[in-house]
């Protein structure tokens, strides 16, 4: 099947979801299985989209070394960053057990400090699920890189993701998730 041919079939797909899904809507029925179905066409799609406008480089040879850089993108919905700055705090309390609570708002007084803060006692990793966070969406990107960031612990570049310019060539691969389970209900409002 052609690319354009499965464009088409997930633009189908993707409209007979929301029209079902609008249905049930508003018949004022439970519309929890459409939007699952919607949210499924609509990542299908979504792909679809991808593979016919991104043409993938040919893959690096089996025997052929390089750089792989992967480059991750979740967007989360804070509803309150007050939670956040707390979850800091916390993980700072994990990392120091023996603070006080006045050395504890000293050292975490904000919403910066407080990232730094859970990166640090989880191992420098974004955990998930975040604290005082629940995920939208997420995106991977795989990329076939000419060199690597410099490795120094004082070196720094001007743009890290510059890299991403690049995607239409090196581009390997690409996955997005929807955090379907998480939005039940809809996303969160602006």
């Amino acid at each position: 099947m052609s690319d354009v041919e499965t464009l088409r079939l997930a633009a189908s797909a993707l409209i007979t979801a929301v029209e079902e899904h609008l249905a049930a809507v508003t018949e004022g029925t439970d519309p929890s299985a459409e939007r699952e179905t919607l949210l499924r066409a609509l990542e299908s799609y979504q792909d679809a989209v991808t593979s016919k406008t991104q043409t993938p480089p040919e893959p690096p040879e089996e025997s052929d070394g390089g750089v792989l850089s992967i480059l991750t993108r979740t967007d989360h919905h804070v509803e309150d960053f007050g939670q956040l700055v707390e979850a800091g705090r916390a993980a700072y309390r994990t990392i120091r057990p023996d603070a006080g609570e006045d050395e504890v708002r000293a050292e975490v007084p904000d919403v910066s400090r407080a990232l730094y803060e859970i990166l640090h006692v989880n191992d420098d990793q974004p955990p998930l699920p975040f604290p005082a966070a629940k995920p939208i969406t997420g995106l991977i990107w795989f990329l076939s890189t000419r060199e690597a960031m410099p490795t120094g612990l004082h070196d720094s570049l001007e743009d890290p993701f510059g890299v991403a310019g690049e995607a239409d060539e090196s581009l390997l691969y690409a996955h997005r998730h929807l955090y379907a389970e998480t939005w039940r209900n809809g996303p969160p409002p602006p």
